[in-house]
């Protein structure tokens, strides 16, 4: 039988905390979340808010999008792709003001040039 997203998320919870080596009274000392409810928790008898999941994720130091569910988005990874597409089109701005000064340097230099008089020959 499959298991619920309830269910999954409760064993990560015992799993965090029993990888940090914590009791559940341990827990309740520095969250404040009573052992029962924990319990409640652990065996998805009870869905946690968002500010009890936020305790957890700083109690077992795991981000929250693991305990919710169970992937780790690394937000290293996306912070340095994002980074990278920047200078990338840093890139692209720094050559095409290049090229529009450059267009502007010949426009220019065309505006100063006057044609010398022409000469009738012919009279």
């Amino acid at each position: 039988m499959a298991k619920t997203l309830l269910e999954e998320m409760g064993e990560r919870l015992k799993k965090a905390r029993i990888n940090r080596k914590m009791t559940q009274m341990e827990v309740y000392r520095l969250t404040q979340i009573n052992p029962d409810t924990l319990i409640l928790y652990e065996s998805a008898q009870a869905e946690p808010d968002l500010v009890t999941l936020s305790k957890f994720a700083d109690t077992y130091q795991v981000s929250l999008d693991w305990i919710i569910t169970g992937f780790e988005f690394n937000s290293r990874s996306r912070l340095f792709a994002a980074e990278k597409e920047v200078r990338r089109l840093q890139k692209i701005i720094d050559e095409q003001s290049t090229l529009i000064k450059t267009i502007q340097k010949v426009v220019n230099s065309c505006e100063e040039y006057t044609a010398p008089p022409q000469r009738n020959w012919g009279s």
